[in-house]
């Protein structure tokens, strides 16, 4: 490894960790603009009904108030399909945006708000999936004839004949709970739509240029004239990428008002505003032969999505793709429902949705292995996908390495002396996960675009669009553009967050960053790199392809002896006749039309102990096993592996919304229970390399990918050690211990 790359490899610590630790980075709430003004959003507060009345008379009369708005001031603004931005005659969840207002400072934002009278006529609210199906129950959208908002169906091969021709079926049910993402920095924005058709939005995201389409879109007004900067956000998980009212409240205040708007969520709006994870209803079905073959996997699920449609749609597409892609089936039904309620719209939690669907499909896979007195390690060793293998939607892995996950997570963990062996209320488990590298399928053009210029003293500005949220994708595109360039990544300046100045691209999400992001940047780096080989060529007398560009030199193959430096090669170039600048341009686009190019795969290890008095999990040790490719940064790998870990461990064993009435009754991080840093467990990672032929240097994702592990070998190691497979999400003390008393009942 050392020989062949001079800094792909290297454990890179991030540009931008001196900032970070210093507190020195902006985010959101730090941009003071001159005569900004302070935004609050009047909500719901019943679930359902209409609205009767509403009166701002007071509060446009308390001094300091600069503007109100209801429906009649938003201009039919939508925000989604069936969601306005301002309720006109209906409210449809608790927390549902009525009217908003601007003023001089927070407290008299609020004051106003406070005063703003809104009456309504309750009517009957469905807050369960259970409800919303029932056969009485009333139709929440008036241009449906059920509550179901959406479905999607696939279907791969015989599944009635697979069924048949199996030794064994079974099928399960299971159930998770709402969840909620707990960013480190709460939902905000600033607006300024005070200059004529010039909207300017400062906004954590993860995604700059499709919060400029949208609100492009939903404004009515040109993307160009929309200008989003992003500076840093403090975490994302799926959840900021997209435009939400709050943007779109603070852009029409702004432009009544004719000053910049500031709105930032409280920490009980944070639980509201977010999209996170509902209760979904989870059935499989199975089919497998007596020697353990995987022949047939029927899935049926239900999603909560709350009272409105925005892009919960992608949820099923994504588990319903994933259900088949991890271990070989001959066949594979799938049919995903949204159901509305009246509940919070819901997306899903950190993972894709992937945690409720992995936990569903590794606890019910743990049973079928139970049932067939097989090891649950050598189950999914035979069932598992190989390199040049083709799922049943036709996904080709042109780099798999699942089963050398697996085989070193058990070999590291010790499985074998372990599994089955272990004393009362200690256990193991393991789960496996498959994760897309890219968002084709998801995008008709996943396009990402690089940009680079290169100073007089060799030092290199590179610009992308790519966000950074902490996963540390800056210092990635650094270290790919430093490789190829064979210079230093700290030799480099990362651009981003602002649509004026970034080139395209699609986002930081879909773990496209590394792979798509970063061929763009590698592509770019390549072009520049042509440009300064053209002078070096000439001051060597070589040809360009002969020469290699390393450690901040250039000098042909085999005569490192007759090195000249980077920095002089580009003040040659810059000073040379033509007085050539040097920038470089790249753009990716993965060629494909329906899925992405590369996947990751991935095996974790967990073990637990378990107190059976109290139902409390402790988690002892995790043995984290992930295909990335190629490790760009080794350190930041790990990295990321911690932070999966952590937030699957939280989103297994702790995280729950406690819902009464559509109401979060713990909406706060006192009462949402996260996991603490002294129940992080001992960590192994193991980076297992397997040279991905489309990936920048061979490299894939390693963002969420490994989360989609973490659900059921948690899940497996609880219910390994109290003797008793748990069905519901997240494994609270209180559930455990329920399980515990079901299986002394059943002994």
């Amino acid at each position: 490894m050392s020989d062949k790359f001079s800094v792909i490899g290297k454990r890179q610590t991030k540009l931008d960790a001196p900032l970070k630790a210093t507190g020195r980075s902006q985010f959101t709430d730090d941009v003071v603009l001159p005569g900004m003004l302070h935004g609050k959003i009047v909500r719901s507060n019943i679930p359902r009904g209409k609205i009767l009345n509403i009166d701002t008379s007071k509060a446009e009369k308390l001094p300091g108030v600069m503007a109100v708005i209801t429906h009649k001031d938003s201009g039919g603004v939508m925000v989604g399909p069936d969601q306005q931005l301002l309720c006109d005659d209906m409210v449809h969840y608790i927390g549902d945006e009525v009217a908003a207002v601007a003023a001089v400072d927070g407290d008299t934002a609020y004051e106003a708000a406070e005063l703003i009278k809104v009456e309504y006529e309750p009517m009957p609210a469905l807050l369960s999936i259970e409800e919303a199906t029932a056969p009485d129950a009333p139709i929440l959208k008036q241009y449906y004839e059920d509550n179901y908002a959406d479905d999607l169906n696939l279907n791969y091969g015989d599944v009635d004949k697979a069924f048949s021709e199996s030794d064994h079926v079974r099928e399960d049910e299971f159930i998770s709970y709402p969840s909620h993402n707990c960013f480190a920095e709460l939902h905000g924005v600033l607006a300024d739509y005070s200059l004529p058709g010039k909207l300017t939005i400062w906004t954590p995201n993860q995604t700059a240029i499709l919060i400029q389409k949208g609100m492009a879109r939903n404004l009515g007004i040109s993307e160009s004239n929309v200008r989003v900067c992003s500076l840093n956000t403090g975490g994302a998980f799926s959840g900021r990428g997209t435009v939400r009212p709050h943007h779109l409240i603070a852009a029409l205040l702004s432009k009544k008002a004719s000053r910049p708007v500031k709105i930032i969520a409280t920490s009980d709006e944070e639980f509201i505003i977010c999209r996170s994870g509902g209760k979904n209803r989870l059935t499989l079905k199975s089919g497998v032969t007596n020697n353990g073959t995987l022949k047939v996997i029927k899935a049926d699920h239900l999603y909560d999505c709350g009272a409105y449609v925005e892009t919960q749609f992608i949820m099923p597409t994504i588990v319903g793709a994933t259900l088949q892609m991890l271990f070989k089936v001959e066949a594979f039904r799938y049919k995903g429902q949204l159901v509305y309620t009246n509940n919070a719209p819901y997306f899903f939690h950190h993972g894709g949705g992937l945690v409720p669907s992995q936990f569903a499909f590794g606890q019910h896979l743990y049973l079928i292995a139970q049932d067939l007195g097989m090891d649950p390690v050598d189950f999914k060793l035979k069932n598992a996908f190989d390199k040049g293998e083709t799922t049943l939607n036709d996904t080709h892995y042109a780099s798999c390495g699942l089963k050398e996950c697996i085989k070193k997570a058990a070999r590291k963990s010790g499985w074998n002396r372990k599994y089955g062996k272990l004393p009362p209320y200690k256990g193991i488990g393991i789960g496996c996960g498959v994760m897309s590298s890219g968002g084709k399928g998801m995008f008709q053009h996943d396009t990402s675009a690089a940009f680079l210029k290169i100073a007089e003293d060799g030092k290199l500005s590179l610009f992308t669009g790519l966000p950074d949220m902490g996963q540390g994708s800056h210092t990635t595109m650094a270290i790919i553009a430093a490789e190829t360039l064979g210079i230093a990544a700290d030799d480099i300046t990362v651009i981003s967050g602002d649509t004026d100045i970034a080139p395209y691209d699609v986002g930081a999400f879909a773990q496209r960053g590394t792979f798509t992001t970063g061929n763009a940047v590698k592509i770019a780096s390549l072009d520049a790199k042509k440009q300064i080989a053209k002078t070096a060529s000439e001051k060597l007398g070589v040809k360009p392809a002969s020469l290699i560009f390393r450690d901040r030199k250039v000098y042909p193959k085999g005569a490192p002896d007759k090195a000249i430096s980077f920095e002089d090669v580009v003040f040659d170039t810059l000073n040379c006749m033509e007085g050539r600048f040097i920038m470089g341009r790249g753009f990716y686009n993965t060629p494909t039309t329906k899925a992405a190019l590369a996947y990751s795969f991935g095996a974790q290890i967990a073990e637990v102990e378990v107190d059976p008095e109290t139902g409390i999990v402790k988690l002892l040790k995790m043995t984290v096993a992930h295909d990335v490719g190629r490790a760009i940064n080794p350190l930041a790998v790990e990295g990321q592996m911690d932070g999966q870990v952590f937030s699957g461990m939280g989103q297994t064993l702790f995280e729950e919304c406690f819902m009464e009435g559509g109401q979060i009754l713990n909406q706060s991080r006192i009462d949402y229970k996260l996991p603490r840093p002294y129940e992080v467990p001992e960590m192994e990672h193991i980076i297992v390399e397997t040279n991905d032929p489309y990936g920048p240097y061979g490299a894939k994702e390693v963002g969420e990918g490994p989360i989609a592990c973490n659900p059921h070998a948690i899940a497996m190691a609880v219910s390994n050690a109290i003797g008793y497979t748990m069905k519901e999400l997240p494994l609270t003390p209180e559930r455990v211990l329920q399980a515990i008393r079901k299986k002394n009942r059943i002994s």
